[in-house]
């Protein structure tokens, strides 16, 4: 079953490639080169961390290294696509400095990248993302904005890390007592699930931002028209 929807998660990367290279080529897709980096960035981490997962090699600085950069690229294309009014203006650059303070101090704790994974820098990844989602959300109700779901691009981009890192923090809140079970007595269940749970959301993450794309898409194709 997750080996299946590995492939799908896969495949989705592919897809959301595609509208980054060549559907949006020639449109101005805002922050599209940080896009293409996270893109290509994830597909190839995606890759290398399934193949050596698969072989039982060790691929903790794989994962510490793309972190930091996952983090910092996410940050800039949610502070370029979200409107100015829909957002703190000094939150990125707070939510920056401090995960660059938490992930120094953890790497210096671990002695380098390649002992332990840098959990609570991952953590605050994902408390930053629910912060960023529930001002977003907070500020639509707030500012009484009507937001048309089936076609906000933004809604999509916020929604699909919202959802993603609202799941991941509390699949990082058990995963240490799962892999003590594991270690104690074997409980292969436990783990399978977590990592059944990680791909799941993963795929929620991936298609809602593909489904992100083609909002905006549709909508960079229907101005153009009604300019010809």
């Amino acid at each position: 079953m997750t080996g299946f929807l590995v492939y799908i998660e896969l495949l989705l990367l592919i897809i959301g490639g595609y509208y980054l290279f060549v559907k949006f080529k020639n449109y101005a897709l805002p922050a599209l080169n940080f896009f293409k980096i996270l893109y290509v960035l994830t597909f190839l981490t995606e890759i290398i961390g399934k193949i050596t997962g698969h072989f039982g090699l060790h691929n903790t600085l794989l994962y510490n290294i793309f972190i930091p950069i996952e983090f910092f690229l996410l940050v800039t294309i949610l502070e370029t696509n979200i409107p100015q009014y829909l957002q703190w203006r000094i939150l990125p650059k707070i939510g920056l400095a401090i995960f660059y303070i938490f992930y120094i101090t953890e790497i210096i704790y671990n002695k380098g990248f390649h002992h332990s994974f840098v959990f609570f820098s991952h953590s605050f990844t994902s408390f930053y993302f629910i912060l960023v989602g529930l001002l977003y959300y907070y500020k639509l109700i707030h500012l009484e904005i009507t937001v048309y779901i089936k076609s906000n691009y933004v809604f999509w981009l916020v929604t699909g890390l919202f959802v993603y890192h609202f799941a991941s923090i509390f699949i990082n809140l058990f995963f240490s007592y799962v892999v003590e079970m594991y270690l104690s007595v074997g409980m292969n269940w436990a783990i399978s699930t977590i990592t059944l749970l990680r791909v799941i959301f993963n795929l929620f993450f991936y298609s809602a931002w593909i489904y992100a794309f083609i909002c905006k898409y549709r909508e960079i194709i229907s101005s153009s028209s009604s300019y010809a």
